[in-house]
């Protein structure tokens, strides 16, 4: 299993009880400091998530991106890559921020939304399928709701 910009870990905490072996992957040598201490982690990679996972082909069962494609704006890369680490019938889970009108816009806290059906489509794209998808609020921000979608998808 994954945990793909894994931060401090804390969605290890989740993941962990599920997974033979858990690795993570992030930009932030301090934040994967933070993971290392929690004890989670079989492995954790300090990088950035395209370089990173073509080198790693058909490697994971489960991929997990808990508030991390906020940070790229045109997800087809990156759902491309995921597809490509993914084992045959390995299932990826993720969430993004939810934008209408645009395929992907900038928001004021310098994270990306996207259009849910946009989102699916790229998937379908890069040969993911559809196994759930919701509407969620993801956080608060300022008081207000962050309106998300969360998407599991399976290598077809």
């Amino acid at each position: 299993m994954l945990d793909l910009g894994c931060g401090t870990g804390l969605s290890g905490v989740a993941l962990a009880p599920f997974a033979r072996r858990l690795e993570g992957l992030d930009l932030s040598p301090r934040m994967l400091g933070e993971a290392r201490r929690r004890g989670l982690y079989h492995a954790l990679h300090e990088a950035d998530l395209l370089d990173w996972l073509p080198g790693h082909d058909a490697a994971f069962d489960l991929i997990a991106a808990v508030d991390v494609l906020n940070y790229l704006g045109d997800l087809g890369p990156a759902l491309a890559a995921i597809h490509a680490a993914l084992a045959p019938g390995g299932v990826a889970a993720f969430s993004v921020e939810a934008g209408e009108g645009a395929p992907f816009a900038l928001g004021e806290a310098m994270r990306y939304r996207h259009a849910p059906g946009h989102v699916a489509a790229l998937a379908a794209g890069a040969g993911l399928a559809p196994l759930a998808r919701q509407d969620a609020v993801l956080r608060q921000e300022r008081g207000a709701p962050v309106a998300g979608a969360l998407f599991i998808l399976r290598r077809a």
